[in-house]
């Protein structure tokens, strides 16, 4: 079995429960660190407020517990990422035990270290070294349970997000497959009267088609080099009708054959040329495809001649599923973009690398 037919598929029931055990999220990006950090500090803030009054005394008992606060924030999350696969073996509750059991030990000695260096070498920040221990202790569980309750709603919610975006892309999926055969069918129903043979090979390329439609129906991605296989088995049928009104060239620049692409990608936008470019130009034309790299992403290309009279109307279906299935699968990374003149239509798409 080939890796487009076991990479991406659906998740079963064994890998839904698995990802429904996921309490905490990788904290190693960036935007989680900032989100620790501003959380200690705030923590730190609010809970200092509770036993000193403001005045000199409070600034420096804020910055003696914002800098051991915020070096036990670092460590943690330092923890939490290397931990990270392990503590989501766990359940929810057990790991979170642990994770507060760690913290109480890591703070207590380190901070009982900090203090007992700030009276060897007599920096007297601190007054009271027990209470100080005890004070940044309730300050790092308080935040560590904030934190925690906030990772792990966060968690939850690209959970579902993406359980949402892997349904709603096999519903567009479902909505293309039955198009692109309704069109293959009228394809070859325009063929039986005229030229049998060629209606009867235009049937085994379908055929051909949905077997592999069929073994990859799990799968929301697949290599450029399938789908441009994809391509030409399509392109094979249309031209039995079209005959030489139907002309293609093709430019891809072989490092990208094996980036992998949402599945049904390319093929619709040149459907779309074919059927409402080509189809409806008494003399046809030739598309155009062409997939280079552009500033870190992959960049595909469809041109086609179109009559300006259609340009308005038809071609929406395939461009709006594409569209958003790039949306939720790239987010704002991923685009696709159509312009025209006065006789040609330009599709581009973009697929960060």
């Amino acid at each position: 079995m080939s890796a487009d037919e076991t990479d991406h598929t659906l998740p079963n029931k064994s890998t839904a429960a698995n990802n429904n055990q996921r309490w905490l999220m990788d904290l190693s990006q960036p935007l989680a660190v900032f989100t620790v950090v501003v959380i200690t500090q705030m923590v730190v803030l609010v809970y200092s407020l509770s036993f000193i009054g403001f005045n000199l005394a409070y600034l420096n008992q804020l910055a003696v517990l914002s800098f051991m606060a915020q070096i036990l924030a670092v460590i943690l999350v330092l923890m939490l990422v290397l931990l990270h696969p392990n503590l989501n073996r766990l359940p929810a509750l057990t790991g979170v035990g642990l994770v507060l059991l760690i913290t109480s030990v890591l703070t207590v000695t380190l901070t009982g270290f900090l203090v007992w260096v700030d009276q060897v070498l007599m920096f007297n920040y601190v007054d009271d070294g027990i209470l100080t221990v005890v004070k940044v202790w309730v300050a790092t569980i308080l935040t560590m349970v904030l934190l925690l309750r906030y990772f792990y709603v966060q968690n939850q919610w690209q959970q579902q997000i993406k359980a949402l975006a892997e349904a709603q892309m096999n519903a567009f999926q479902a909505r293309m497959k039955p198009h692109f055969l309704y069109n293959s069918l009228n394809s070859i129903a325009s063929l039986i009267a005229i030229d049998p043979p060629a209606a009867e090979q235009a049937v085994m390329n379908l055929s051909g088609l949905f077997r592999k439609a069929f073994t990859q129906r799990q799968q929301n991605m697949t290599r450029l080099a399938k789908e441009l296989e994809w391509v030409n088995q399509y392109l094979a049928i249309e031209h039995l009708r079209l005959a030489d009104r139907l002309q293609y060239q093709q430019q891809v620049d072989d490092s990208l054959l094996e980036q992998r692409i949402p599945l049904l990608t390319i093929q619709p936008l040149i459907e779309n040329a074919v059927i409402h470019g080509i189809a409806h130009l008494a003399n046809g034309g030739c598309i155009k495809l062409t997939i280079e790299r552009y500033n870190q992403h992959m960049k595909i290309t469809v041109e086609n001649p179109m009559d300006i009279s259609r340009i308005k109307s038809g071609c929406g279906t395939a461009l709006d599923n594409i569209k958003t299935r790039l949306a939720l699968h790239y987010g704002r990374d991923g685009s696709l973009t159509t312009s025209q003149t006065a006789d040609c239509f330009k599709a581009q798409v973009l697929i960060p690398l």
